[in-house]
């Protein structure tokens, strides 16, 4: 049975950026070094199969650490301009791949000199760059408003993507859980993780958190979720929502099990969820 479940762990920093009229940048501090020694030590007790780090928080510092760790696993470990340009960054059995960001909002720097892109043209040129398969299961990696503008119409057309993640550095999650809502309306076997940092530009306050995830959950799950006090939306697929304040969420999670808990196939889903502080 354990082996239906993949381990997620998602991480939800608190980060300072900077920016000019080309570039943002992360500003590497020694608030930023001690939330990545929690991480490391979760990522050692934990063992999780995929981890996720939100937009524009790559530390180039941690590479070598990420290709070590990323054997068997999944990494996307934030995002980094690089001429002009936001690439998220991934490592997958000890492999790096920068993967082009190819929509942008209008409170990025690089909207100015790149064409955001349709659906259509993004599905046909772009969307293989973005899969990446572990323990046979499919995950779309996004980048912030690449999953406000597609995701939706990738979860109706390709039903074999098991998870979306979505990387983000975004003051409006509220816009994004209604698109989210509107997704898992009409898609009920995929995930959308969607990982936000808490961040601040030149000192001003931006990025808020709220990282969220939406996917297949067991309705008695979310039940027994609720009285244990998670941030749960009112919707049949909502599964948890983080604070504003740095933290990190772990669990088990499938797409294949019972809705109900009666049967010899019954699988509770998600296993294991936890939110800590980091």
């Amino acid at each position: 049975m354990r082996n239906k479940y993949l381990k997620i762990l998602g991480i939800q920093l608190k980060v300072d950026l900077d920016c000019d009229e080309l570039n943002e940048y992360l500003i590497e501090n020694d608030i930023l070094y001690k939330q990545m020694s929690k991480v490391k030590e979760l990522i050692s007790k934990k063992n999780p199969d995929i981890i996720a780090l939100p937009e524009m928080c790559y530390i180039k510092e941690l590479e070598d650490y990420y290709l070590k760790v990323s054997k068997n696993k999944l990494i996307i470990a934030g995002s980094i301009y690089q001429n002009g340009i936001n690439h998220t960054v991934v490592f997958n059995n000890k492999n790096k791949y920068l993967i082009r960001k190819y929509n942008a909002s209008g409170a990025e720097p690089m909207i100015r000199y790149q064409e955001n892109i349709s659906t259509e043209d993004f599905i046909k040129y772009h969307l293989n760059e973005h899969i990446f398969e572990i323990k046979n299961k499919k995950i779309l990696i996004l980048n912030c408003m690449e999953y406000y503008s597609h995701a939706y119409t990738i979860a109706r057309k390709f039903n074999d993507i098991f998870a979306i993640i979505c990387i983000c550095s975004n003051n409006n999650q509220k816009v994004f859980i209604e698109e989210t809502k509107a997704l898992h309306n009409h898609t009920e076997n995929v995930y959308s993780f969607v990982i936000n940092c808490i961040s601040n530009y030149q000192k001003e306050e931006y990025a808020k958190g709220n990282t969220y995830i939406y996917g297949p959950i067991q309705y008695h799950e979310q039940d027994w979720l609720r009285k244990e006090g998670y941030d749960i939306d009112n919707h049949a697929c909502s599964i948890l929502k983080l604070s504003n304040n740095p933290e990190y969420f772990y669990g088990e999670f499938t797409n294949n099990f019972s809705r109900f808990g009666r049967s010899d196939y019954y699988l509770n889903n998600p296993k294991n969820i936890e939110i800590g502080n980091l």
